[in-house]
């Protein structure tokens, strides 16, 4: 028994490491961290209780929040489908996609087909695929539009030693979905390519033309010299803000003159922005906090930022998936549960198709979407990218939809019902939590 306690076994030194493996620094931020903020004129636009956000992202990634940009809320997924086509038609110059899963189903096709043809007209065709992702058909079928000018990356980052053991674990993700056209336009948001997303499952995206853009496209840029070193820069329009003034979309709700700030993240960087970011927002929203979030559970400094919240008086709200995609996730964010409610915080499980929005609510002012989940993968493993929108107006509208998502879409869980679920239901949830929670 001494000796194997000395010398633990092969398998269990593995599964350390997976655990372990590019999970990147797990301390809380502590205050010290955080910038003062001497320069308010750096961050115009901004209302004063959120220049430190501001300055604390900026430190982070060095991206400084932009003003001057036209964002258009996207309602739903069919609306998303008919947008992003009509996009690529219109494409001129560039069309570059960023999308995490590209899958070769039917809108997949279509889409295909249609950069097929751009690029044969001599658009600037690029995809930014993650290998785990994505299948080896559909990865072979879309490389082939190389044939026509296209270029076509594969993104695939191994973590550490674990590629060849366990490689769904040890793989850093390119999670990021962003699309950017003629180098003015971008959809950034959670959906993936796939026909599910588009018309079965909840996500949120936003179209933006602006100063923003040139952000969005150094965080494409970053990632296309992981896998192409010799890859051209991408286009990128010389006069953004005229682009932004005169965007129109006739019969869309478009919002002019937004500050906004991109939040992208890599698992090599230790400052952990985009978990900065939330927990920032938690601690100092003063009426509501209010989130959509699928996949659990987040560190246990964000959880402890939920909890605190709410006993302070601070309308903290989550939506979560009544039915997972992903199985063992019921479980993990029912492993919670009793600890938020507890501590104030009211949960609601979304009851019709797959809930898979990743958008974050506080105050009628700040916003926060994008690729990012609230959990241990995003903010440890994958490449994520979030955009903070600083602006009432949009936040308010996002605030009536969750008002309403509630109403229509969602059964709040109480604590009693919590509390009358058998032994054999708190076991699992227990084991999935120990056995899953390291790696969200």
């Amino acid at each position: 028994m001494k000796r194997l306690i000395q010398k633990p076994s092969g398998m269990v030194l593995i599964l350390g490491c997976t655990l372990l493996s590019g999970c990147g620094y797990r301390a809380p931020m502590h205050a010290s961290y955080i910038p003062e903020v001497k320069d308010t004129a750096l961050y115009a636009g901004i209302r004063p209780e959120y220049l430190e956000l501001a300055a604390l992202m900026e430190k982070d990634v060095d991206m400084r929040p932009t003003s001057g940009n036209t964002v258009t809320l996207i309602a739903d997924g069919a609306e998303n489908w008919e947008l992003l086509k009509d996009e690529f038609r219109k494409a001129k110059r560039a069309i570059y996609v960023e999308p995490y899963r590209f899958k070769l189903d039917t809108c997949g096709t279509v889409l295909a087909e249609i950069l097929r043809k751009k690029a044969l007209e001599g658009v600037d065709v690029r995809l930014l695929l993650d290998k785990s992702a994505n299948t080896q058909e559909d990865r072979t079928t879309l490389k082939g539009l190389r044939d026509v000018g296209a270029r076509v990356y594969i993104f695939h980052r191994p973590a550490f030693f674990l590629d060849h053991h366990f490689p769904s674990l040890a793989t850093h993700r390119d999670h990021r979905k962003l699309t950017l056209l003629d180098g003015r336009t971008a959809l950034v948001g959670s959906r993936n390519i796939q026909d599910k997303y588009f018309f079965d499952w909840h996500d949120v995206d936003i179209r933006v033309t602006g100063p923003v853009v040139a952000d969005l496209t150094r965080a494409y840029r970053r990632n296309q010299r992981l896998v192409s070193l010799r890859a051209e820069d991408p286009y990128l329009d010389p006069d953004l803000p005229a682009a932004a003034r005169a965007d129109t979309l006739p019969g869309k709700q478009q919002y002019f003159d937004v500050t906004m700030q991109v939040v992208p993240e890599t698992p090599a960087d230790r400052k952990l922005p985009v978990r900065n970011c939330f927990e920032w927002a938690i601690r100092h929203a003063k009426d509501y906090f209010w989130f959509y979030n699928p996949y659990t559970p987040p560190p246990e400094t964000t959880i402890q930022a939920l909890q605190d919240a709410a006993r302070r008086g601070v309308d903290v709200r989550w939506i979560v998936p009544g039915i997972n995609d992903v199985g063992p996730e019921k479980g993990m964010a029912e492993s919670m549960y009793q600890g938020l409610l507890d501590a104030g915080v009211r949960i609601y499980e979304w009851q019709e198709h797959t809930m898979h929005a990743k958008q974050y609510l506080s105050d009628d002012y700040l916003v926060i979407l994008g690729s990012a989940n609230m959990d241990n993968l995003s903010l440890f493993l994958n490449y994520e990218m979030v955009t903070i929108l600083y602006d009432e107006r949009i936040c308010r509208q996002y605030a009536e939809i969750f008002r309403s998502d509630l109403r229509t879409h969602c059964v709040e869980v109480k604590a009693a019902e919590v509390q009358r679920w058998s032994i054999f239901r708190r076991l699992r949830n227990w084991f999935i939590r120990v056995l899953g929670g390291p790696l969200g």
